[in-house]
């Protein structure tokens, strides 16, 4: 009887536990945002004009050579609720992606990124009635998983100064929660656990214009239409909903020799997730960036590409009816070390740091509303190669 009782115990604690070790990766969980370091490290402004950002297929048009890109962005965040501060640290792979020239105006190529990030772990002390008695544990909840990206695109120049691109989008992964609850008393009472695997499935179409005004800047435009998707457990539809549409737009301005100078709006339909889960807290809002770079001092031969940037935006989902927004401040660089490592290939190394911001109106607790915020570092190194 005490076994029974106390698994009734640890699932109703777990909701409200879940929002005490992080604020970005509620509902569906966080979204990274599907852009390279470089567009990162620049508040985002390049990202419908930047060919290692799997947003605008026609930006591959910009590469003109083979590549291969991947992406490692470690984060460290502490949430405050209420008079206490939590403290995790996560590793995240967001971006894989690689992309081929065939011939002078067509170019191909497949990325895999991170739509929506659901990984983290909270522990926490509590005391538990379980019958006549008091009992002390701890509560642990860890939750890892994400939905995917896969897309294949094909870009086309159409003239010199215009390319278009079209690519098929195949949103797919998981979310495995764990509910571990260990007493101090092991002689009397079990530990308890919990386990629970959630699949995603779904698909979408993305479409884009690069359009460019001699040297002195160019647009890029993006739009992907999301298509049915489902969630399931155990092989059985336990929620269904669509990808979420995209819309983006980037201006560049290239007028200064060596720099570019870059703002970004852009606007996710995340309210077509709603029936994807029970209870989501969504909410719509823009994604505002704005970014330079500039060509600093020489390494090997090469010049330093020095960056920096800001960027606003709302987060998707909250545990609670209100938003919460999100503001980064970001730098970094990009450091060519093909030659410094004495390879007959081109080697990129980009790096920047992020710091990031989260605020939401109050989370609901049991004497009214709790204010919470979310403050994190983000490390985010891209490397890319061109045979």
């Amino acid at each position: 009887m005490i076994r029974r009782l106390g698994l009734v115990l640890l699932v109703m604690v777990a909701p409200a536990l879940s929002a005490q070790g992080t604020l970005s990766t509620q509902g569906l969980g966080f979204p990274p945002g599907q852009l390279s370091t470089r567009a990162r490290t620049m508040g985002g402004s390049v990202g419908e004009a930047d060919p290692l950002s799997p947003l605008n297929p026609a930006s591959l048009i910009l590469l003109l050579t083979p590549i291969v890109s991947f992406q490692a962005e470690p984060e460290h965040r502490e949430i405050t609720f209420g008079t206490q501060s939590i403290t995790s640290s996560i590793s995240r792979f967001p971006l894989f992606m690689g992309a081929l020239p065939l011939g002078s105006r067509w170019r191909v190529g497949l990325a895999v990124s991170t739509l929506l990030d659901r990984t983290y772990e909270t522990t926490v002390r509590d005391t538990q009635i379980v019958g006549v008695d008091t009992a002390a544990s701890t509560f642990t909840e860890r939750s890892e998983g994400s939905i995917s990206d896969i897309r294949l695109a094909a870009a086309y120049a159409v003239t010199r100064w215009l390319s278009v691109g079209l690519g098929g989008h195949a949103l797919s992964g998981s979310d495995e929660i764990m509910l571990t609850r260990v007493f101090d008393d092991s002689v009397r009472f079990d530990t308890l656990q919990q386990r629970n695997v959630i699949g995603f499935g779904g698909n979408a179409v993305s479409i884009g214009a690069v359009a460019s005004v001699s040297r002195i800047g160019s647009i890029g435009v993006s739009y992907r239409h999301g298509g049915s998707m489902t969630a399931y457990e155990e092989g059985e539809e336990v929620g269904s909903g669509r990808a979420p549409n995209h819309f983006g737009v980037s201006l560049l301005y290239l007028g200064l020799r060596g720099s570019t100078i870059a703002v970004r709006a852009a606007r996710d339909g995340w309210s077509q997730l709603e029936g994807m889960a029970g209870t989501l807290h969504i909410h719509e809002g823009w994604d505002i960036g704005v970014g330079a770079d500039v060509m600093g001092p020489r390494f090997g031969g090469s010049a330093i590409d020095l960056r920096a940037g800001a960027r606003w935006r709302t987060l998707p989902f909250s545990a609670g009816g209100s938003a919460v927004d999100e503001q980064t401040w970001s730098g970094g660089f990009m450091i060519p070390m093909g030659r410094f490592l004495g390879s007959t290939r081109a080697v990129e190394v980009n790096f920047g740091a992020l710091h990031s911001s989260r605020t939401t109106a109050g989370f609901p607790g049991p004497t009214g509303s709790i204010p919470v915020s979310e403050k994190s570092w983000t490390i985010s190194t891209g490397f890319s190669v061109r045979p």
